[in-house]
């Protein structure tokens, strides 16, 4: 297996390099994810799941689901009749199955390998699309809203769950050591990947900001588009409306 500085230096087509990033750190994602969000990640994920407001007997779909954290949140939370968890990453969606497949409630949970940028299902086939963490990383992300749009049902909602830059000057500061200090350290530590979530912190940095994405979600189609943030800033939801 390729060292994380060679994954990250390779010269790929952007989406296969994020495979291939991915693809490394899958075995330790969970842990150092827990760890670098203080278990913030499960509190993001419940409000997340509450401004999808799901509707009994609805069909929801997560995205980048990774390794199905997001897609057990709506399951538990939302209860959906059918849910469908999608990553192009073989390996996350594995780890997905693996951690579902004790579930117990009424939705229906499937899994499928697909592209957040060519979905392979049929337009209008459900009421809510979700995303934790994994927009920034996409490398035509228009391609991804406009695909959104065309799957969700009229009335339908996009949320995505991301990290954001905080507003406050010297929060941000304080954020951004954060991740170049803790963060790329437990990396290090424990998924022996330091480089890799150096990268992961220098996408975060570079994200849109808020304001931004909603103009984009707005220019793809969406009627509606707003957003919370959370835990002063460092996290925004943002709920399109088809």
């Amino acid at each position: 297996m390729r060292s994380a500085s060679e994954i990250i230096a390779a010269p790929l087509a952007p989406a296969a390099r994020v495979k291939a990033i991915f693809r490394h750190i899958a075995p330790r994602y969970d842990l150092v994810n827990a760890l670098s969000s203080m278990g913030l990640d499960r509190h993001w994920r419940r409000a997340a799941v509450r401004l999808a407001e799901l509707p009994t007997g609805s069909r929801a779909l997560d995205l980048a689901t990774g390794t199905g954290d997001l897609t057990l949140a709506v399951a538990k939370l939302g209860e959906p009749a059918l849910l469908i968890s999608t990553d192009f990453v073989p390996e996350m969606v594995a780890l997905a199955r693996r951690k579902l497949e004790h579930y117990q409630g009424p939705t229906r949970i499937c899994f499928n390998l697909a592209d957040a940028e060519r979905l392979p299902f049929k337009s209008g086939s459900f009421d809510a699309v979700t995303i934790a963490f994994g927009l920034r990383n996409l490398a035509d992300r228009e391609a991804n809203l406009r695909e959104v749009h065309r799957v969700l049902k009229e009335g339908g909602r996009y949320v995505i769950l991301e990290l954001a830059r905080p507003p406050s000057a010297p929060f941000r500061a304080a954020y951004h050591a954060y991740l170049s200090t803790v963060v790329s350290l437990w990396g290090g530590l424990l998924a022996r990947d330091r480089d890799t979530y150096r990268y992961l912190r220098d996408s975060v940095r570079s994200f849109l900001d808020p304001h931004a994405l909603a103009q984009e979600l707005r220019a793809v189609g969406f009627s509606h588009a707003q957003w919370q943030t959370l835990t002063a800033g460092i996290v925004s939801v943002h709920v399109a409306v088809k």
